[in-house]
């Protein structure tokens, strides 16, 4: 079966309704703009922007997802990527969830030698050197830039340059803490036997934080999180397997997302069906909880029983 082409402009007029946007990171592949941030693009074109190199700089979480895709000034350079075209709506929409950068207009360079204007994501804080610092992405986001990169036909050597990145690799000290942690809980006499419904789960949203304290819960472990940390408010009062799961696999986590109280919740992902590399995520997901002073308090007992 031939690959389909990507979309191209059929208007002008479009501008008017649409807008431009540069993707380098996770932003780049067309599959990912579709399914996973669920855009509707009009049109898509790969090739260059001057003046920018890529690297990696400080993510949202160390021990899950330690780096994000980042530019910084160089007058020499040149960054691979793709442009694509989409409503003016989800241009603002994307450019909310891109909240740590300003959008900058460039010029835009196709390889078939278009060239057009296109907003690029500039991070607000910009890299100094000997100051900022760079960070490792993790095994999931990097496979996400290379899988992409490859879908759009980035150029080789840029290609190469991306398979030359190495991923986030959990440190033996930090695993051997995790499973400290795992193992204080269950060898606690007054938490170890303490089993959670999803209903009293969700009573742990953060909206009572005094009478119920916040709580998420992944995989099977219930964990109450430290009062100075933040954790989006999705994951409030949740159990986030699945949604780690869908971010894993590059699926749109909202889209497929399903709460205590709605139809298809049960049953939970069984931990036996996933692949090593999801099973290791799970437990980056969770690590990233408990080394920033989350608590391990209950296990959930619709995981536990949806796991034999």
């Amino acid at each position: 079966m031939a690959t389909p082409k990507p979309p191209q402009l059929t208007s002008s007029a479009a501008i008017d309704t649409h807008k431009w946007r540069f993707g380098y990171g996770s932003n780049l592949g067309l599959k990912t703009l579709r399914e996973k941030k669920q855009l509707s693009v009009k049109s898509y074109h790969v090739g260059t922007i001057k003046g920018y190199e890529l690297y990696f700089m400080k993510g949202l979480n160390e021990y899950v997802e330690p780096a994000w895709a980042a530019i910084r000034p160089s007058p020499h350079a040149e960054l691979h990527g793709s442009a694509f075209l989409i409503p003016n709506a989800e241009a603002d929409g994307l450019d909310k969830q891109e909240g740590g950068y300003n959008v900058v207009d460039v010029a835009f360079t196709t390889y078939d030698g278009e060239v057009f204007n296109v907003g690029l994501y500039v991070p607000k804080k910009p890299f100094v050197e000997g100051v900022s610092s760079e960070a490792t992405p993790s095994y999931r986001y990097l496979k996400l830039l290379k899988d992409g990169a490859r879908e759009g036909g980035l150029a080789q050597h840029w290609l190469n340059m991306l398979d030359s990145v190495e991923h986030y690799t959990t440190p033996t000290h930090v695993r051997q803490k995790t499973l400290q942690l795992i193992e204080e809980f269950h060898s606690d006499e007054t938490r170890k036997d303490e089993l959670w419904s999803a209903e009293k789960l969700a009573r742990h949203d953060g909206s009572d934080p005094e009478n119920f304290p916040t709580c998420t819960s992944i995989k099977q472990y219930v964990v109450q999180i430290d009062k100075k940390a933040w954790i989006f408010q999705s994951w409030k009062g949740h159990n986030i397997t699945r949604r780690n799961l869908s971010q894993f696999n590059g699926k749109s986590v909202d889209a497929n997302d399903i709460r205590h109280d709605e139809p298809g919740y049960r049953p939970l992902p069984k931990l036996c069906d996933c692949s090593e590399g999801e099973r290791e995520y799970l437990m980056q997901s969770l690590e990233g909880q408990l080394h920033r002073g989350a608590v391990i308090v209950a296990q959930l007992e619709p995981f536990l029983a949806d796991q034999r």
